[in-house]
């Protein structure tokens, strides 16, 4: 009897260090698990978050000591990772553009600095990860002298034609302004629209005036005006130039009929559908009205006009990426490993195949209808930002001053004198409240 209880106790002590001992092991293996916080700017089912989807489930495959646990937020993603910033819980990983990026993290210093990702190699490439990316483009988007922003996408603007209908016409892409009027004119002469314009669109009828300055004035110009407190910058003659030629184009017609009104997409679908002759703007165009245009259909691009005697330089192109950035007090080793691994190659000709988008790896060839946004990229003399940075730097100048009087000359509702004298005296009104 004594025996068989000897035993008994003896079974429940191995029993109990056995236990314990897994116990130990468990609690070890889930310690040593990382998990990336990776909040992004993408919705489910869209191009981009179904190609990221994989590259996750990649990573994690080969990386089975990795979770990441990604939340799929939409464009508001920042709105929700400042704040999680400020009380610090912000995730490891974000997207977004660079412009917004700086506005709301990068320039209050709530991001972490990925300079010695540069010298990583990128995964089963043997390449440094630097190497692989556009020419000069991390230039543009350093802070404090750190690489804070690792983009992926690139997108810029400039004026879409259908190639089939220049050639029709016996025209080709004008370089100069007066090109493009003489073009303008001669698609009115055939019946033709030549521009057309979602009215409702505010920040795409702003495209003229900011590509105007930029041509007349040089880059910057127009960021430096806003933010001048005295007004005197609007006094500069290149202002009203720049809006004396959209009041030209204007009077000349060249906008749809019905413009003032049209929402968003009817001009731009119309235009897909021969009604207009060209239409300002971003690169995105061509995917989101690819299922309007009929066979044959022909995208083509070219960048904004030269303006005679101007200062700003032609090929100086915009650039508004789409990019990762790691919040501050986030997991930067793990972050940088991750990235150096969704810029392979095959991941990045993935995203910009099926999104339709051009792949920040200067390696990868642009989608066909994008060839010549690529172009204007790769023959770039400098980048500047979308509207020179203006909605970043002053965000409400932008919003309460600018585009409702910028709205008025889209319209012919004001000249371009009256514009540039109210221009002015709401912003020094503006400033003096701010």
């Amino acid at each position: 009897m004594k025996l068989i209880k000897l035993f008994t106790v003896g079974l429940m002590i191995f029993s109990l260090l056995l236990a314990t001992a897994c116990s130990n092991s468990a609690s070890s293996t889930k310690a040593d698990k990382v998990t990336l916080k990776y909040w992004s700017m993408w919705n489910k089912g869209e191009a981009q978050q179904i190609v990221i989807q994989k590259i996750i489930d990649d990573y994690e495959k080969a990386n089975p000591n990795v979770d990441i646990d990604v939340q799929w937020m939409g464009r508001q993603v920042l709105a929700k990772v400042r704040t999680a910033s400020l009380s610090n819980d912000a995730p490891d990983l974000t997207d977004k553009s660079f412009d917004e990026l700086m506005g709301t993290l990068i320039s209050k210093d709530l991001t972490e600095p990925l300079n010695d990702l540069l010298e990583k190699q990128i995964p089963n490439e043997k390449v440094p990860f630097e190497s692989v990316l556009i020419d000069n483009l991390l230039e543009k988007v350093t802070y404090k002298d750190n690489v804070v922003f690792i983009p992926y996408e690139v997108i810029n603007s400039g004026f879409h034609y259908n190639e089939k209908l220049f050639k029709e016409l016996g025209v080709s892409a004008p370089k100069t302004w007066d090109e493009f009027v003489s073009i303008g004119k001669k698609m009115k002469s055939e019946g033709i629209a030549p521009l057309a314009q979602d009215g409702n669109i505010d920040f795409y009828n702003a495209y003229y005036y900011y590509w105007l300055t930029n041509r007349i004035l040089g880059p910057s110009k127009f960021k430096e005006a806003a933010g001048d407190k005295t007004g005197a910058s609007w006094d500069d003659p290149g202002f009203l130039q720049a809006a004396e030629k959209i009041e030209e184009i204007v009077k000349a017609g060249f906008f749809m009929e019905g413009y003032q009104g049209s929402q968003y997409p009817a001009a731009q679908t119309a235009w897909a559908q021969g009604k207009s002759g060209m239409t300002l703007n971003g690169s995105w165009l061509s995917k989101e009205t690819s299922s309007y245009a009929p066979a044959g259909f022909s995208y083509r691009a070219f960048p904004f006009p030269q303006v005679e005697g101007g200062k700003g330089d032609y090929h100086s192109t915009e650039f508004y990426l789409i990019g990762w950035t790691v919040p501050k007090g986030g997991n930067v080793g793990s972050a940088k490993d991750f990235l150096a691994f969704a810029m392979q190659k095959k991941y990045q000709q993935e995203l910009s195949g099926k999104s339709s988008v051009i792949s920040s790896r200067k390696d990868i060839p642009a989608p066909e209808t994008l060839k010549d946004f690529k172009s204007m990229i790769e023959t770039s003399t400098g980048y500047h930002p979308v509207y020179d940075g203006l909605r970043e730097a002053y965000p409400e100048w932008w919003k309460t001053v600018f585009l409702p009087l910028d709205d008025k000359l889209v319209f012919g509702e004001i000249t371009a004198s009256d514009f540039i004298k109210e221009l002015k005296a709401q912003s020094i009104k503006y400033w003096q409240k701010n």
